[in-house]
């Protein structure tokens, strides 16, 4: 075990090297001041106010891509205004051919394939958090929030206005920013940390205002400034959104008909002028894209991305240590599969499939002193399902106990765009007398011109349940390393023990772990010859298991990447595992284990230029283990087909086949009392196909396809029981276990934003699942497909509408209101 010790000193060394850089210093800022606008300002997409002809301009553009650091191709001028309510914002984008300029039409919050200008604004100024608003030639609206780990969150949105207008000279943009849309701290002046960007698609050129050093890690830090040199007030920011919404849906196995219709509101309440509380009542997640539903044939809880609108917007806060899954409030309730197992389908009248959220909120804001604060908390009802006893009685049976989740963050802004943050998640049911609560503490820590970096994380579980002693576990996690420039490298250990578990609230896919790592890269930002740009990785891990300590597996590996001047990207992975793998997960039992015989991985993918009008992702790979005869091989082909500008197709088709795969069958006690724990070596083959559309008609106005067919087929050929060295000694067991899974999936959305924050939702769902044993199963895709489409389905018809009210615009009497154009009256 001297591998970590030397680790330790490692990460010890490379603390006190970052200590000791303070004599680095930041890039220099471009500074801005804003004019005050004196008369309205029409947001119409024309800069024909004098007031954009007496503000300063914000100029001299230079490139992020292709050629980091020189200047852009074409100009660009922009100027900024502000007055009590709002910042505005006009842009002028110089270009001689400006029927050339890329007006793909998408819808909000999608970019497409068209030139764009945008600005992101840090009023705290910190290089931790920033409010994004872009705006696409053809008038798309996308905002978002981005963090200092560069991540955009599209799914934040903001009600601000924008036009824009195509000259004989390029393009121009006007863009009306409320106040309250952005949190910021009081003073007689503001300095905001801004930036500006343009895009101009045909060339693929990226540029910036305040130049971003593509070698530099963070982008925030790397912005430029502006000042509001008087006094403005942050506003009572106070909105609601109430909604309607109806659904009848219908079920083809029992030709039921069903209808329900909801009430609810969600309301946002500015406490402060940094601080706001954000409510969810009653809500209806009902028109949420269905989830891309899989069969996991391992040990391991499948993930699925959050889609339901409150727990998308506003929660980088909350992300934290990996202990927030939003998709565990309103879950799948625990008791619903053994309802199915215990009752036949027609005594089951009711049984839910998701618990009901009562309701929610989250406060989150950042004080003077850069320290961010958020609280979250849901409430979810008892779960029923209703079922018909052998006297044909109605019974109701608990399924899920009502619950609270909980969790408070506290995240203090460091200099040199470093942090230190502090978090803690509770779940607790009354019912049950049972509380699980996760405590813990995660900092990044950068010198000062952010190249170098110690990172780390230290989370204790708790589980109090009534009759049990308490359950503690842990988990440390720390990384240092190189992370700018063009070679990088970094090292990291990863402890967690074999009682953590945060999965209450959060996330974790295995416990009971040693691991540590190293990563080496190389990056060329520079186009040279025929690349734009390129990277190549070399990693090497090894893992551990950490009660009862053993060794699992060291891999090896390494990827690139590289985009060509015909904006081709190709890239590639290849790792290999020489000593095999202990594998303590697939056996399910405590401290069995199977091991696997060494095994390697190669895979390649290709993405062309996107701006043409039909082109095609693709990736396909293969893994083998030549002492099993195991062989995976996988492929992927995304075509994307743009019919016209606001038209687009994309079909997609994903093949695995795994010949001779082994994997847990199941395990019992045999009348030695031992556990006997039953393998099976399989073909299984995986074919999931899906078809794309999108026809926007305007900016506000769409219309979205999508279908989905899934097919699992698992076909056993032997058995075998896994012996205490985790070898495989064949087994007499003859019962099949041959399967076949399908699921089909269309949602059909049609959205109208009516007026700004307020919608009208139009959503059709159509749902089919089957699962084949035995005699039952249907042999090629084909068939099973023909299959599918022959059995129940389930179908819904949901409508929605939201409209936004915001106090501002409805306080009698205001002084200071906004016009419909934007401006004051």
């Amino acid at each position: 075990m001297c591998i970590f010790k030397i680790r330790t000193k490692i990460l010890f060394i490379a603390l006190l090297f970052l200590a000791n850089h303070s004599f680095l210093i930041a890039n220099d800022k471009k500074q801005s001041i804003a004019t005050k606008a004196l008369n309205t300002i029409v947001i119409d997409g024309v800069l024909n106010e004098n007031e954009w002809q007496s503000a300063s301009k914000a100029n001299q553009f230079i490139q992020t891509e292709p050629f980091n650091g020189k200047s852009a191709t074409f100009d660009t001028h922009v100027y900024v205004l502000y007055d009590d309510n709002a910042l505005y914002i006009g842009a002028l984008m110089l270009d001689p051919s400006p029927d050339s300029i890329a007006q793909e039409l998408r819808s909000r919050d999608i970019i497409g394939q068209a030139d764009y200008f945008g600005v992101k604004i840090d009023p705290f100024n910190d290089g931790l958090n920033a409010f994004g608003f872009f705006v696409t030639a053809k008038g798309v609206q996308i905002d978002m929030k981005t963090n200092n780990w560069d991540e955009d969150d599209v799914s934040w949105n903001a009600v601000w206005k924008s036009s824009t207008s195509i000259l004989e000279n390029g393009w121009s943009v006007e863009m009306m920013i409320p106040y309250s849309a952005l949190r910021f701290p009081k003073g007689d002046q503001q300095k905001w940390g801004i930036n500006f960007f343009r895009s101009i698609q045909r060339k693929r050129e990226y540029s910036s205002w305040n130049f971003i050093d593509s070698k530099s890690k963070g982008t925030l830090r790397q912005m430029g400034e502006t000042t509001i040199p008087s006094r403005i007030e942050p506003p009572l920011r106070l909105s609601a959104t109430p909604y309607l919404s109806a659904a009848v849906s219908h079920h083809s196995d029992n030709n039921k008909w069903s209808g329900a219709y909801n009430a609810g509101m969600d309301l946002k309440v500015g406490l402060t002028e940094s601080f706001t509380l954000d409510l969810t009542l009653i809500p209806d997640f009902g028109q949420v894209e269905s989830d891309d539903k899989i069969f996991s044939l391992s040990p391991f809880e499948v993930f699925y991305e959050e889609k339901r609108p409150f727990f998308t917007e506003g929660t980088e806060l909350f992300s934290k240590g990996n202990v927030f899954y939003s998709r565990r409030i309103g879950a799948t309730p625990q008791g619903y599969s053994k309802i199915r197992q215990q009752y036949e389908a027609n005594e089951i009248l009711s049984n839910p499939e998701n618990i009901q959220l009562i309701n929610a909120a989250k406060l989150s804001g950042k004080t003077s002193k850069g320290l961010g604060i958020g609280v979250f908390n849901a409430l979810t009802e008892n779960t029923f399902a209703t079922v018909k006893d052998s006297t044909d009685n109605e019974e109701r049976v608990l399924t899920e106990s009502a619950a609270n989740f909980n969790m408070f963050v506290f995240e203090q802004a460091l200099p040199n765009n470093s942090q230190v943050t502090f978090y803690n998640t509770n779940v607790y049911k009354p019912k049950d007398k049972y509380i699980a609560n996760v405590t813990g503490t995660e900092f990044a820590l950068r010198n000062k011109k952010n190249r170098y970096e110690i990172s780390g994380m230290l989370n204790v579980s708790q589980h109090f349940s009534q009759n049990k002693n308490p359950v503690f576990g842990e988990r440390f996690f720390l990384k240092t390393g190189k992370v700018s420039g063009n070679f990088q490298a970094d090292t990291w250990f990863n402890y967690v023990s074999d009682t953590y578990n945060p999965n209450d609230m959060g996330f974790q896919l295995r416990n009971n772990e040693l691991a540590n790592g190293w990563n080496f890269r190389y990056n060329e930002y520079e186009p040279k010859g025929n690349l734009l740009r390129w990277y190549g990785r070399f990693y090497a891990n090894h893992y551990y298991l950490h009660q009862p300590r053993s060794f699992t597996i060291l891999e090896l590996g390494g990827d690139g990447r590289a985009t060509f001047k015909n904006h081709l990207t190709l890239g590639g992975n290849i790792s290999f595992t020489p000593l095999g793998y202990r594998d303590f997960y697939e056996p399910r039992v405590k401290e069995r284990y199977v091991q696997w015989p060494a095994e390697y991985t190669i895979s390649f993918w290709g993405s062309p230029d996107y701006r043409k009008k039909i082109m095609a992702d693709y990736r396909f790979g293969i893994s083998h283990a030549p002492d099993l005869s195991y062989v995976f091989y996988w492929a992927r082909f995304t075509p994307r087909w743009k019919v016209q500008e606001n038209f687009l197709i994309i079909p997609e088709i994903r093949f695995d086949y795994q010949n001779n795969s082994y994997g847990y069958v199941r395990d019992s006690l045999n009348f030695n009392n031992d556990r006997v724990i039953l393998f099976g070596r399989r073909n299984v083959e995986n074919i999931t196909s899906s078809i794309t559309a999108d026809y926007i008609f305007t900016p506000d106005l769409s219309l979205a396809f999508r279908l989905r067919h899934y097919w699992l087929n698992v076909n056993y050929l032997d058995f075998f029981n896994l012996t205490n060295e985790g070898k495989f000694t064949l087994s007499d067991y003859s019962r099949s276990e041959d399967f076949a899974i399908n699921t089909f999936n269309i949602d059909m959305v049609f959205k109208w934003n009516f007026a700004p924050g307020s919608e009208l939702l139009l959503v059709w769902k159509n749902a089919v699942y089957s699962q084949n044993k035995g005699e039952a199963l249907t042999t090629g895709y084909f068939n099973n497909l023909e299959q599918t489409l022959n059995s129940p389905a389930a179908n819904s018809l949901n409508i929605k509408l939201l409209y936004y009210i915001d106090w501002q615009n409805i306080k009698p009497l205001r002084t200071n209101s906004f016009s419909e154009s934007g401006g004051r009256r």
